[in-house]
């Protein structure tokens, strides 16, 4: 018993020290936290709490210049100040530096109220906070990439960065590093350091979405481009980063493909259908492309964003008809009847489909549940294409596949002004035999009487016998009446 309790002590030890260093942690990050403010007279005051004593507050006016080793300040522009101050366990120190009149840097310190010897502690103190000071804020910053890059090249700028902790700051070094004249290795490790040394979805994109030129100019970068852009966990940065990408960039084939592979991590369907929308409003996509985004379209949950991606696609499209197949193809998994419809519409009045890619629309038609939809569909199918013989058999499968007589009836009356002959008209003739309805029996058959000649014996046998499935006298009559 005494040796199971040790066991329990000691796990609950172990338990309460892991609960205070996390929760030690977890107090630390929220104490983090930077403030800036730059006034109209050009004065900037940051104020930096990075907790447990390393709080600190800086106010300057004018251009400031540091030190080679960052440790001193060396020059402040006429009229400009500077001035450091941090209070840590109940000692407040600060330190305040301005030009003479002939341009001599005056230092002063203060320890408490009082003010002392700035030799000696004074400048020890400015050293070591000047570095705490220059790796939390943005001060010197270009003078300091400048003169890292001239010693140490990119791996110095890098190396620097690491030290911060401000992504804000780590975002200011990395721009100005990419304005320098860096080589394939030197732009992928800046690539790497934005993907995975950066926490701030909104700093990551800012880079990204403003150098994608840069990041673009050989397979290598462009690769880690897309690895650092799918590190960016936020729908809407990333979104915005591919938008932005697509319509300032000059992107060949390969890399809209890159761009739909990425679209497809997207989560949200509003912004993961904004950059397919993107992509087709600025530029002719190639027919594999065309096809690529089809297949992104799938991976759209909501009806709404699919349809419209798939719509604004069979507008923009070059494809041949047959190519369209692959738009038809991202209908399946779609609910909304409403959607479906706009979707296949759209594709039907507005290009002209050749057979097999009909026989496709009308297979899609049975996605719908609603015999209107389904109806609206066919007869604008109906109005706007030239039917084959198997476009015909498959119209009739849809047309059995109305509930409403009303509704096949409907779409009949505009079948009726085709030119069919022969085979399509006894097509015809068996979904009307279909319909129980006796008056939209009836009507339907009338339509296409005068199709029919007195010579065609077949056609005259099978209208017959659908009309004789007409259980009401005077709708028999009428139909029977129509051939005479």
């Amino acid at each position: 018993m005494n040796q199971l309790a040790k066991i329990l002590a000691l796990f609950v030890a172990k338990l309460i020290l892991i609960l205070l260093l996390l929760g030690g942690n977890a107090l630390q990050a929220q104490r983090k936290s930077t403030s800036v403010s730059v006034k109209d007279n050009g004065k900037t005051s940051i104020s930096v709490n990075n907790g447990f004593g390393k709080n600190f507050h800086v106010e300057f006016q004018g251009d400031i210049k540091l030190s080679e080793d960052d440790s001193d300040v060396i020059a402040i522009s006429s009229g400009g100040y500077m001035e450091i101050k941090r209070s840590a366990f109940g000692s407040r120190r600060r330190i305040f530096i301005e030009p003479d009149g002939s341009g001599q840097l005056v230092k002063k310190y203060y320890v408490g109220g009082s003010q002392k010897g700035f030799a000696g502690e004074g400048q020890k103190w400015l050293a070591e906070i000047l570095l705490d000071v220059v790796r939390t804020t943005t001060l010197g910053s270009e003078e300091r990439v400048d003169r890292i890059y001239k010693k140490r090249g990119a791996y110095g700028v890098l190396k620097e960065v690491d030290f911060m902790d401000s992504d804000y700051v780590k975002s200011r070094y990395l721009k100005l590093l990419l304005k320098k004249n860096l080589n394939n290795p030197d732009v992928i490790s800046v690539l790497n350091t934005i993907g995975s040394d950066m926490d701030s979805d909104y700093h990551k994109a800012d880079i990204l979405k403003n150098s994608f030129r840069q990041f673009s100019s050989t397979d290598t970068r462009l690769s880690a481009f897309i690895n650092a852009v799918s590190e960016i966990d936020s729908d809407h940065h990333k979104a915005e980063v591919l938008k932005k990408t697509i319509k300032d960039g000059n992107i060949d084939e390969n890399q809209m493909k890159s761009m739909f592979i990425i679209t497809k991590d997207i989560d949200s369907d509003n912004h993961k259908s904004s950059v397919l929308l993107a992509a087709l409003g600025n530029y002719t996509l190639s027919e594999n492309n065309v096809k690529l985004l089809a297949s992104t379209s799938k991976s759209i949950d909501s009806d709404h964003h699919r349809a419209e991606v798939l719509k604004t696609a069979i507008y923009k499209s070059n494809l041949p008809s047959g190519g369209l197949h692959t738009f038809l193809n991202a209908l399946e998994g779609m609910s909304s009847d409403h959607h479906i419809d706009d979707v296949l519409s759209n594709m039907v009045s507005d290009k002209t489909l050749e057979p097999s890619t009909i026989s496709h629309v009308l297979k899609c038609v049975a996605y719908m549940d609603s015999d209107s939809h389904q109806a609206n569909v066919l007869k604008k199918l109906v109005q706007s294409q030239k039917l084959s013989n198997t476009n015909v058999e498959n119209l009739v499968l849809a047309l059995n596949r109305i509930n409403s007589d009303s509704h096949t009836a409907s779409v009949l009356k505009y079948v009726a002004e085709l030119n069919l002959r022969g085979d399509q008209l006894l097509a015809i003739f068996d979904a009307i035999r279909q319909i129980d309805s006796d008056y939209h029996k009836a009507e339907s058959l009338i339509r296409f009487a005068n199709k029919i000649g007195q010579s065609d014996s077949d056609l005259v046998d099978a209208y017959r016998s659908t009309s004789s499935s007409i259980n009401s006298d005077s709708h028999y009559r009428r139909a029977i009446n129509a051939i005479q």
